[in-house]
């Protein structure tokens, strides 16, 4: 299936791009595992929903790519 839309596909791929989701991501794993972030449940479930969040953004750049499942 064709990408529909390749400017908007080129604009949200530049910015997930440009981020520091992914460091960001890196530097709260390193704190929860080494002590320095403590994790209440509240904590937790913030973390937990932005991950079901990251796969949700996953799933649909994949789709618009015409990718489906296995690794990026």
């Amino acid at each position: 299936r064709p990408v529909e839309d390749h400017v908007a596909l080129a604009k949200a791929l530049s910015a997930l791009g440009q981020s520091r989701l992914s460091s960001n991501l890196n530097q709260l794993a390193k704190g929860v595992n080494t002590g320095t972030l403590p994790v209440h449940p509240d904590i937790e479930a913030e973390i937990s929903a932005a991950c079901k969040d990251i796969a949700v953004i996953r799933s649909e750049l994949l789709r618009a790519l015409g990718k489906t499942g296995g690794s990026a």
